[in-house]
């Protein structure tokens, strides 16, 4: 799993070769020390138990960070079934640090960007902007027609996670978390690293300018 996901973030990312990844056990907060990210979450609502974490630090094409979580699965399956959460961490270029998330999903529209009132309007004027966050913080995947079994665990069509795609301000700057799952391609699955890069670069845009 481990190179697998490295070959196909080369590959969204158009890089000349695999970015570095490292593995950490399923005991562990999921992050090294100095991490971005947020340490994992000991009840993550996964459909299977959580076998550890892949956890990339790159600074190309810009900074991001990635943790994947890795469920028990089979190997014949493991595309569909083995890949849990992907949560991104990526650093922004703002004016100064903000905070705003996108606000609970919404069954018949788009959701808006929620927080202080100055972002949130120049976030929520971008209409394009706003209908990619949504399709990007999704909570819902495995709808294979199938269910497979491992000791004490049933796999399900579907399984759901909590929605996060938010702006945080740290000392460091404002960051943006994403919460994403993957999706199935034709050559097999997307971590969407290049659609979580693309929104940070939107966002950096719609708050180039950023009210005191």
């Amino acid at each position: 799993m481990t190179a697998d996901i490295a070959r196909v973030l080369g590959t969204e990312l158009g890089l000349p070769c695999p970015p570095s990844t490292m593995t950490l056990s399923p005991d562990s907060d999921g992050v090294p020390a100095g991490s971005l990210l947020p340490p994992r979450e000991r009840f993550s609502g996964m459909p299977a138990p959580t076998e550890g974490f892949v956890y990339l630090d790159s600074q190309t094409p810009r900074p991001f960070e990635l943790r994947a979580a890795i469920m028990s699965g089979r190997t014949a399956v493991r595309r569909a079934l083995g890949l849990g959460q992907l949560l991104y961490a990526v650093p922004l270029r703002l004016p100064r640090p903000v905070r705003a998330a996108l606000g609970a999903r919404r069954s018949t529209s788009f959701s808006p960007f929620e927080g202080e009132p100055a972002v949130a309007d120049l976030l929520n004027a971008d209409g394009d902007l706003v209908r990619e966050a949504n399709l990007l913080a999704s909570t819902t995947a495995g709808t294979q027609k199938m269910s497979i079994s491992v000791p004490g665990v049933t796999y399900g069509q579907t399984w759901n996670v909590d929605r996060l795609l938010a702006i945080e301000p740290l000392p460091q700057g404002a960051i943006l978390l994403v919460r994403t799952l993957h999706r199935a391609a034709p050559r097999g699955w997307t971590l969407r690293a290049d659609a979580v890069l693309a929104l940070a670069s939107r966002i950096e845009f719609a708050l180039r300018v950023v009210p005191a």
